[in-house]
């Protein structure tokens, strides 16, 4: 049988009880032979189910996982084509964004300067739930098998083979290929760099970047790491916070008389605050900081949760002519990756950062590093993120409803775009810890966060997370803190 494309469709000896995988290596077998080319149109998944008389769902676990992989790419609208990215098309290079030579200029480490001492503010907050999926929701199995095979590689290499590992270059590569394909950086592998801990990453990128008595912005004031890493080298911080009504309006007045070397933003979390930036936003941040000098510190933990159509675009692919410094966690998916911190920068900045002492090597796990840039190559990591994007969804309009039905007189909150957590605003004259308390002994136990920064100042404000999410835990506890606040417990 054949349609109005370039080859049949009719699948030759498919198995229906494996037939979702069969058209993945159907379809990228005529990729890589050149039988399909990119922009080329492919049957619907309705289609291609009648052509070769099994199931659409099946068809639609095949075209998901080969989008995933970037052989297909889809718009709502405009149909199924082949990816003008997919593993067999060279990369177009950006002609803007990332640069070779680090336009904001990098700091002396001998220079000498008058140190200011910063000015910080502290709004605290009480953190409930949890701001991680599930580690039930991760893939174990096949992390496993790949981590027994880079083990059992492992044995064959030499000693010197083996300490070459801990430059993590299968997984920089790895990263860079997904960055460019997946998210459009425009990115060469001189332009990424992986760091330990979010703490070692801010305090090794401020050491290069900010001198003693340089002015930052700092746009997250309960962000306590970010906090005391500006302490730490003495800059000049200036707080304003991303929720204020004239936000862009009051950087750009500072701006207009005040020479400023950073801001930090994370344009797009839930953590603390449930918080966006539009487009027209971003664009105008990005000339602000072109027509100043300003360097941009962008953080991104949620980049695998957003509940839109599409997927936010971050700053970092912007045309910002490298004054764009993204940092980003791996994955939130298991503590190891949220762990592993990606740096990119222009290549001249990535330069510095790597000429700086390394890393002790017993901070890091070469196997699980390996082990986790298959997974980004094999689209294993991609999978899991659009299953847990599909649950934490529901998860959160399920919390929605139930903060509407049993608190909505109390708070005040914005349903996140991303992340795990909603902010939540309670009135004024309640005291968290005082209410909270009442239900502990009541005999109802609070899940706190385990970072929670228990505190004695009155608090009305609320972190909570659905990262794993009980709704029968939720609806009870947040009933009977309703019937708390309203005097009836």
């Amino acid at each position: 049988m054949r349609n109005n494309y370039s080859i049949n469709w009719l699948i030759p000896q498919l198995d229906r009880s494996k037939c979702s995988r069969q058209i993945e290596e159907f379809i990228i077998r005529e990729i890589r032979s050149r039988n399909l080319h990119a922009g080329d149109p492919v049957p619907s998944s309705r289609q291609l189910a009648k052509i070769n008389q099994v199931s659409a769902s099946s068809v639609r676990r095949a075209y998901v996982k080969l989008t995933d992989n970037n052989w297909l790419t889809s718009n709502p609208g405009s149909g199924t084509v082949v990816s003008a990215n997919n593993p067999t098309e060279d990369m177009q290079r950006r002609t803007s964004g990332f640069t070779e030579h680090f336009p904001a200029g990098l700091v002396l480490l001998n220079k000498k300067q008058e140190i200011y001492q910063p000015a910080y503010v502290e709004e605290p907050y009480i953190a409930v739930g949890t701001d991680f999926p599930s580690p039930a929701a991760f893939p174990e199995n096949k992390f496993s098998e790949y981590c027994n095979h880079f083990r059992e590689e492992s044995r064959k290499l030499s000693q010197a083979r083996l300490l070459n590992e801990y430059d993590a270059r299968y997984l920089k590569d790895n990263l860079v290929n997904y960055l460019n394909r997946r998210r459009g950086f425009g990115l060469k592998n001189n332009m990424l760099d992986i760091i330990k801990a979010r703490k070692s990453a801010l305090d090794r990128v401020f050491k290069i970047l900010i001198s003693p008595g340089d002015v930052v912005i700092n746009t997250s004031p309960h962000d306590t790491k970010l906090s005391d890493a500006l302490l730490k080298c003495n800059a000049n911080v200036f707080t304003i916070n991303r929720k204020d009504p004239d936000f862009m309006d009051r950087i750009a007045q500072l701006l207009s008389h005040t020479k400023v070397r950073a801001i930090h933003i994370r344009p797009q979390c839930s953590i603390p605050e449930s918080f966006t930036l539009d487009e027209d936003s971003c664009r105008r941040l990005v000339q602000l900081a072109k027509d100043h000098r300003m360097c941009i510190i962008e953080e991104e933990d949620d980049h695998e949760f957003w509940y839109g159509i599409t997927a936010y675009k971050p700053l970092a692919c912007y045309d910002h002519d490298g004054y764009v410094i993204y940092m980003a966690a791996l994955s939130k998916a298991t503590s190891d990756t949220q762990s592993l911190r990606i740096i990119v920068a222009s290549a001249q900045f990535i330069t510095e950062l790597q000429a700086l002492p390394a890393q002790a090597i017993n901070e890091r796990d070469v196997i699980k590093e390996k082990a986790f840039a298959e997974m980004i190559l094999k689209g294993d990591m991609a999978d899991y993120a659009r299953q847990v994007r599909i649950q934490s969804k529901t998860y959160r309009d399920e919390l929605n409803l139930i903060l509407n039905h049993y608190l909505n007189k109390f708070i005040s909150y914005v349903i996140p775009e991303h992340g795990l957590t909603y902010w939540l605003k309670f009135d004024e004259g309640f005291d968290l810890n005082v209410m909270l308390k009442k239900l502990d002994d009541n005999g109802i136990p609070v899940p706190y966060h385990p970072n929670n920064q228990k505190t004695s100042i009155k608090t009305n404000f609320m972190v909570l997370g659905f990262g794993a999410f009980d709704i029968n835990e939720a609806e009870g506890g947040a009933k009977m803190l309703g019937m708390v606040m309203s005097g009836n417990l």
